[in-house]
């Protein structure tokens, strides 16, 4: 019989979870498996994909009294159940990056429609204070017939943190970003589009905007690196998420270094962001904390050298000087001879970026994911 699977992921296009949403269902799909995404409407619909991709979520994002919003995502959540149910969708996978009211919700209404539970658990706790509900988190991860983690502190952190015994832990990790890059311009176009001087050497910060990013830390080192590469420029390319950028405006401004910094602080639609990975020559993402990074794989799917802190999930993919670069976590210095180092040896940049691109290609590739997804799925259907 054929696998009908239902993902239910309200994010999508509207805060670039739609590569991701679009790699899982392309590799289930490959499989042979019948897949459905919910999702949300600022998220297009691949032409000619095997997988079905509905706007379930309408409106639950923009400028809308939250209370309207609220109730849009619950008409959605139950529509989406509703539709699992009469389609004979018994298994439904959803992706979770904090516990609230809201994912609370949509695990209770998966559970008592009878439906098997598989939760991915993007981050294992929020970043920001008050966003997560731990007697939530635990009574939801507690109810799924399983969890995927994308690596082993992940999944440690499961075990240890929400107490969900091992063996219903499984790791299968993020895919590439290969299946959602087609044109690339070249790097002069990119960079005349994105006012970026021709001859300067550019590092980019891309992505969303989060205190435990390290921001601050990577601007505390541009003098340095500027010393060394007065024709250094930084671009900032994403969206403060939880905040604003004042704080980083103010470091600008206190280290004199405006005229090195370039600032796109906007959320950067799917058809610009090959342009900002053509202009740079280097990706560095010097985070305090992560579980794992999007960012890291779609730089190396770019064949995009990177500097990443050691951090267990940045070094589960990273291995220092093979296909990328580490540095000590929150150490200024450390970080700058890392960053001069790459920006002087134009040979070795381009030896890392090849690596790095062989590696996405052979360790994330999403046909590879879409398999031993389905593996632990027909683990728990045999169960059931």
């Amino acid at each position: 019989m054929v696998m009908r699977i239902a993902i239910i992921e309200p994010v999508g296009g509207h805060g670039g979870m739609d590569y991701y949403d679009f790699g899982l269902s392309q590799g289930l799909a490959n499989t042979g498996a019948n897949v459905v995404l919910h999702t949300c409407d600022e998220t297009h619909i691949p032409v000619n994909a095997n997988y079905q991709v509905r706007h379930t979520y309408k409106k639950i994002y923009g400028k809308s009294p939250s209370w309207q919003r609220g109730i849009r995502y619950i008409y959605g959540s139950i529509k989406a159940l509703y539709s699992a149910v009469c389609e004979g969708r018994r298994l439904v996978h959803f992706h979770l990056f904090h516990v609230g009211l809201i994912e609370t919700l949509n695990i209770f209404l998966a559970h008592i429609c009878f439906r098997e539970i598989v939760i991915t658990a993007h981050d294992v706790e929020s970043f920001v204070d008050k966003l997560e509900v731990p007697v939530l988190s635990r009574w939801v991860y507690k109810r799924a017939q399983l969890v995927i983690a994308h690596n082993q502190i992940s999944k440690s952190e499961l075990i240890d943190r929400i107490g969900l015994r091992s063996e219903k832990v499984c790791v299968i990790p993020h895919g590439n970003y290969l299946h959602s890059i087609s044109a690339v311009p070249q790097q002069d176009d990119a960079r005349a589009k994105l006012g970026v001087p021709k001859r300067s050497k550019l590092i980019l910060f891309f992505g969303q905007i989060k205190d435990v990013k390290g921001l601050d830390l990577l601007l505390e080192a541009m003098p340095g690196v500027l010393e060394k590469h007065s024709e250094a420029m930084l671009m900032i390319a994403g969206k403060p998420w939880k905040s604003n950028f004042n704080k980083y405006d103010k470091i600008i401004k206190k280290l004199n270094i405006a005229r090195s910094c370039i600032t796109h602080i906007r959320y950067i639609p799917d058809e610009d962001v090959p342009l900002y990975y053509s202009a740079c020559n280097l990706v560095v993402l010097p985070y305090h904390k992560i579980y794992q990074s999007g960012v890291v794989l779609m730089a190396m799917s770019y064949s995009k050298p990177v500097i990443v802190s050691d951090l267990p999930g940045m070094t589960e993919i990273v291995t220092d000087g093979k296909n990328g670069f580490v540095f000590l976590e929150g150490d200024k210095n450390d970080l700058i001879e890392h960053i001069n180092q790459c920006l002087s040896d134009n040979i070795l940049l381009d030896r890392i970026a090849a690596r790095g691109l062989e590696y996405v290609k052979s360790q994330h590739d999403w046909s590879e994911i879409g398999k031993k997804t389905v593996t632990q799925y027909q683990k728990i259907l045999g169960k059931s």
